[in-house]
């Protein structure tokens, strides 16, 4: 018996399925897809699958991952994408499987790609946002309301601004960190940028790298 790790992309409708309503999906599909895996004993045996990172509702991902145990030593790891896919819905697709190296506590930081746009046509252009959101990065601090488990935190965002790469189409590339220890949403910055701008803005945000440690990739 070993640990694998499924790497699969989600996006298209699928961003909108709950991370509880994800896990049902690779369930069924696990099980439709008859792979030799380890069930969990007792009463009601399941296949015993884990997520390192829940995604979000609303975001569109690249680099989502699943871990299960198989059985079999000699298990043909390469045709277990193939096998997942053909019993998963269009938007969500296994790219990789392999033995796992890493563990979910090693993960520090995710990176997302974003594109922003007004809520209602005319009220800025792409180029000013572009402009103002140059202007909010480079300030000495960015202030948030943050819930935490001893209730509503005040946070500065700026220091978790581990990178942020602007790209020719007027998006851009955010790393922040990530995991049980840290996890920064970006929606707080979106929002907080929203407000310093005083425009309603919706943000197409998709997760496209999950890293440990150094900022070599989770896998």
């Amino acid at each position: 018996m070993k640990n694998v790790r499924v790497i699969y992309e989600k996006h298209g409708a699928c961003k909108y399925i709950s991370h509880l309503d994800t896990n049902r999906v690779m369930l069924r599909a696990i099980g439709k897809s008859r792979l030799n895996i380890w069930y969990t004993e007792g009463f009601n045996r399941h296949a015993y699958i884990t997520f390192a990172l829940p995604l979000s509702l609303g975001f569109a991902s690249t680099c989502e991952s699943m871990d299960f145990r198989v059985l079999d030593d000699n298990e043909d790891l390469s045709a277990i994408p193939q096998r997942l896919n053909d019993c998963l819905p269009e938007g969500i697709r296994v790219l990789s499987c392999a033995e796992a190296v890493h563990k979910p506590a090693d993960i520090e930081s995710a990176a997302y790609d974003i594109s922003l746009e007004p809520m209602n046509d005319g009220e800025i252009s792409l180029e000013e946002l572009s402009d103002k959101l140059t202007v909010f990065l480079a300030l000495p601090e960015i202030l948030v309301d943050k819930k935490t488990k001893k209730g509503m935190k005040q946070v500065d965002l700026k220091p978790y601004i581990l990178a942020c790469e602007r790209h020719d189409d007027g998006s851009f590339r955010l790393t922040l960190p990530a995991g049980s220890a840290l996890n920064i949403n970006p929606t707080l910055l979106i929002n907080a940028f929203a407000d310093f701008i005083k425009v309603e803005l919706h943000a197409d945000i998709t997760r496209v790298g999950v890293f440990v440690k150094g900022g070599e990739d989770f896998a």
